[in-house]
């Protein structure tokens, strides 16, 4: 599937911007990936689920996405992007994040 590019941080340009403004975390891989192994404070919604359930993402906060690498992560900023979110992709997903995660 192809789609257009969307906005992308990456991770030190993600974790400097959670240090000075609000952001979320929004992780949209499995349950079982995100029991594994998440950014701390992330919000799990599966790729498969965002369109039944983005409502319950807040609009005054930036949202940071990410998955395993960052291609399932795009797709979802995208499809935010064009509800009204403030979404950025996760460059290289968490499988490239340095900090802290949460086993």
């Amino acid at each position: 599937m192809s789609f257009p590019r969307v906005p992308e941080l990456f991770p030190e340009e993600a974790y400097e911007l959670a240090r000075n403004e609000p952001v979320l975390f929004l992780d949209v891989r499995t349950p079982e990936e995100h029991a594994q192994e998440r950014i701390p404070g992330s919000v799990l919604v599966p790729l498969d689920e965002l369109r039944l359930r983005y409502r319950e993402l807040p609009k005054d906060k930036k949202l940071v996405v990410y998955c395993r690498s960052g291609e399932r992560s795009a797709y979802a900023t995208y499809a935010l992007r064009r509800l009204g979110y403030e979404a950025y992709n996760l460059a290289g997903g968490i499988l490239a994040w340095p900090y802290e995660t949460e086993p």
